[in-house]
This record gives structure tokens, sequence and C-alpha cells, in this order.
């Protein structure tokens, strides 16, 4: 009986350390341009992939110059986990911004910019004649998991878990 009582024991005690909260959100997993990129030309779209597929109908990126100008030409096209944008080439030579927000197949949005360089200008106008209802992107936060806390279920294993082999190893009085 003590035997199985410590076996017991031992194993709800694993089960409470071993618990974790879930990570079920998209993250980006790649970009082209990558993050802080050097170019010599302007690319003629933007590709983002994440870990696992996002929503289409809220995806949203955006290419903002050093002076603010926005150089996306499309609006943004998903197909999975990947999101893409087409540019109209870019400005003069200087940083540019991938902003982006995008909502994860279980409902979380994710949002983060990408900062690149383009070491030669083109005299190209930016696009201008695009409706985007987020012209700018608000800066990235950490990603938060805002889930349901799993420690207290853990401690509540490991309390009931003692109590048992407290339960079962007292001495028995007659």
């Amino acid at each position: 009986m003590k035997r199985l009582a410590l076996i017991a024991a031992t194993i709800l005690t694993a089960t409470a350390l071993s618990i974790a909260p879930a990570s079920a959100h998209a993250t980006l997993q790649s970009s082209n341009p990558a993050e802080n990129a050097v170019l010599d030309a302007a690319p003629d779209a933007v590709t983002l992939t994440f870990n696992q597929n996002v929503q289409s109908n809220f995806a949203t990126v955006t290419v903002v110059g050093s002076d603010q100008s926005q150089w996306a030409a499309s609006e943004p096209v998903v197909d999975g986990s990947t999101v893409t944008v087409d540019l109209d080439g870019l400005g003069a030579a200087g940083e540019y911004t991938i902003g982006y927000r995008v909502v994860s197949a279980d409902g979380h949005p994710i949002t983060g910019s990408i900062p690149f360089q383009l070491t030669q200008g083109t005299p190209t106008p930016p696009a201008t004649d695009l409706d985007f209802t987020n012209e700018a992107l608000p800066a990235p936060q950490p990603e938060e998991d805002n889930g349901f806390p799993l420690w207290p279920i853990g401690a509540v294993v490991a309390v009931v878990g003692a109590a048992g082999v407290l339960f079962a190893l007292r001495k028995r009085t007659h």
C-alpha cells in the first residue's frame, strides 16, 4: 500500500511539474526581405511566412520608407501560412519598415515590424491610390500568453497528491 501511494505521489508530482501553458499562436518564421537585410535593388514583393495558417480576411501589411511614404502596391494575399504584398519599387536609398498585423487560426492578433535597408534608390513615386484601413501599425509588443494560468492546477494536484501520501502512510489505529 505504501509503495502504491509513493508511486501515485511521484506520478502526480511529475505531472504537476510538467504542466506548461499552451502556445498555439502563430509566430513569424521568416520574411523576404529578411530582418535588417541590406538590399541593392527594391524587391518586387514582400513575403511573410508564419509557423501556421493565418486568417485571410484580417491581414494587413505596410511597407513604409523613412519619409513615411507607403510603398505597398496591393492588398495582402494570404495563402495558408504565407502573406504576400506586391511592391511597385521603392523610393530613395534608406531605411524601410515592413509592418504587419495578422490573425492566427486561434483568433489571436499578431503584430510586428521588420526593418531593412535599400542602398540604391529609385525615383519611383510611392503608391498612393490604395485605401488601407490601417495606415500606421503600432509598435510591436512582446507577445503575452493571456490564457488560463495552469500553475493553480499544478498546485492543487501537488496538494492532493501529498494528502494522498500522508493518508496512505498514516499509522492505522484500531
